[in-house]
């Protein structure tokens, strides 16, 4: 179950721009930044991936909010094309080259704190998420002996390792 695309009744500005997006496009993208004072990573997720294109919605954490919407929107646009994401797996062609990204399947136990407005949507936690981890420097990930601390640490891991 899902929000009507066509809302009957009254909805917040906010949630008719969500509406509308994934009716237009396919997909919305949220970015979400720490409260002023608070510290802590910027993250972005997808809402409609899912509902549009049966691919699992995306979130990718701990560059600024703006980077981490653009990638969430390249993913988006390359599921539109028919790319279909896997986790476990990594890809060149999301980043600028050299770098590649991989994908894990998030435990819904994270849901609630990181893609609120897609549960919203979808009324629940039944659609699959992903996260979008992205490399250090040297091309190691946070799993990876040798990453770097900051992209280790800035990257929540949302998955059981």
């Amino acid at each position: 179950m899902t929000k009507a695309l066509d809302p009957s009744g009254q909805v917040s500005a906010a949630d008719a721009k969500v509406l509308e997006d994934i009716k237009r496009v396919g997909w919305h993208t949220l970015g979400v930044s720490p409260c002023a004072g608070e510290d802590g990573p910027h993250w972005a997720f997808s809402i409609g991936l899912y509902y549009t294109f049966g691919h699992p919605e995306v979130i990718i954490i701990g560059l600024p909010v703006k980077t981490c919407q653009e990638i969430v929107n390249v993913v988006g646009g390359h599921v539109k094309d028919g790319t279909q994401y896997h986790a476990d797996h990594d890809y060149a062609e999301i980043l600028t080259d050299p770098f590649r990204c991989a994908f894990k399947q998030v435990e819904r136990n994270h849901y609630g704190d990181h893609v609120g407005y897609a549960l919203w949507f979808y009324e629940g936690d039944e659609f699959p998420l992903l996260q979008c981890f992205w490399p250090d420097k040297q091309f190691r990930f946070p799993w990876n002996d040798g990453c770097n601390e900051y992209a280790r640490t800035s990257q929540r891991t949302l998955y059981l390792p």
